[in-house]
C-alpha cells in the first residue's frame, strides 16, 4: 500500500519514477515473485526486491532508465555474492522495470505572435500544451487549434488558478499587455512550477515585480522567473524568440549549460 501511495504522490507532484517488479526467480533466491520496489527520480526508494548486490545493480540500471525514459525487462544471471566459496546463494532473477515520467506540460499565457510560434515548436519537442487567453475564441481560433487545450478566462490569474495543472509544468507569460502579463505571472507563481518565463524588457520586469511585491508575492519567488525570457540567440522576431524560449526550457529540463557543445 505504501508503494502505491508514493506512486500516486509522485504522479501528482510531477516526479519521474521507476517501479521494479520481480517477475521470475530460479535457485536459492532472496527475491520473491511479485515483490516491488519504487525508485524516485531523486534516488528515494520504497520497498525492496531482495537486497544485496542484485538490488544495487537493479537500482543503478533503473536510475539510468528514468533518465532515458525507457522501461525494460531483464534477466539477471550472473549476480556476484562476494561470499566465501560454498557460502553464497546461486540464483537468477527476471525483473520488470516500468518507467513513468510526467507529461511535459507547457502553459502559454497569450495567443499573440510569440505564443503562436511557441505552440508550433512545442509540439515538435513533445510538450503537451495549454493556451490561456481572455479574448473571444473566434478572434484567436487559428492559435487555439495549435494547442492541446484552450482555457478562456476573464483574467489570466483566474484562468491559471481554476485550471487543473499538474506540478512541474512550464509557464510562459506572453500576453498582449503588461497588466495581463502581471496577472499571468501572479497566477503561475502560485503553482508548483518547473519554469516560469515572461516576455518583456528589464524596465517592464522591475515595474511588475514592484507591484507583485505590494500584492504579497515574495521577492525570492520572483527571482526564479526567467525574464527577459529566452536564450541570447535570436533576432527578436516572433519565430526566433519562440525558438530561444524553447531552447531555454530544454536547457533547464535537461540540465544543460546553454554553451556550444563544441566548447564542452
Amino acid at each position: 500500500m505504501k508503494i502505491l501511495e508514493e506512486q500516486l504522490k509522485a504522479e501528482k507532484e510531477g516526479i519521474s519514477y521507476a517501479l521494479l517488479t520481480v517477475a521470475e526467480t530460479e535457485g536459492t533466491s532472496p527475491c520473491k515473485v511479485g515483490k516491488k520496489m519504487l525508485l524516485l527520480d531523486d534516488g528515494t526508494t520504497f520497498g525492496t526486491v531482495g537486497g544485496g548486490e542484485f538490488e544495487r545493480q537493479a537500482l543503478e540500471e533503473a536510475a539510468q532508465a528514468i533518465k532515458d525514459r525507457q522501461s525494460f525487462f531483464k534477466r539477471y544471471t550472473h549476480i556476484p555474492t562476494y561470499e566465501e566459496q560454498g557460502l553464497g546463494c546461486s540464483f537468477q532473477v527476471s525483473l520488470l522495470v516500468e518507467v513513468v515520467c510526467p507529461t511535459l506540460l507547457l502553459v502559454v499565457c497569450g495567443a499573440g505572435h510569440v505564443g503562436s510560434a511557441v505552440l508550433r515548436l512545442a509540439r515538435i519537442v513533445h510538450f503537451e500544451t495549454i493556451l490561456i487567453d481572455s479574448r473571444r475564441p473566434d478572434q484567436i481560433q487559428e492559435t487555439i487549434e495549435l494547442a492541446d487545450r484552450f482555457i478562456s478566462c476573464e483574467t489570466f490569474e483566474s484562468g491559471i488558478s481554476s485550471t487543473s495543472i499538474h506540478d512541474g509544468a512550464y509557464y510562459l507569460c506572453c500576453a498582449p499587455t503588461h497588466t495581463q502579463d502581471k496577472s499571468a505571472l501572479k497566477g503561475a507563481l502560485q503553482k508548483n512550477f518547473a519554469y516560469v518565463g515572461m516576455l518583456g524588457s528589464i524596465k517592464k520586469t522591475k515595474e511588475i515585480y514592484l507591484q507583485l511585491e505590494q500584492d504579497g508575492i515574495n521577492r525570492d519567488l520572483l527571482e526564479q522567473v526567467y525574464t527577459p525570457v529566452g536564450l541570447d540567440i535570436c533576432d527578436m522576431s516572433p519565430e526566433e524568440v519562440a525558438f530561444s524560449v524553447l531552447a531555454e526550457i530544454l536547457m533547464l529540463k535537461n540540465g544543460g549549460t546553454g554553451r556550444s557543445r563544441k566548447d564542452r
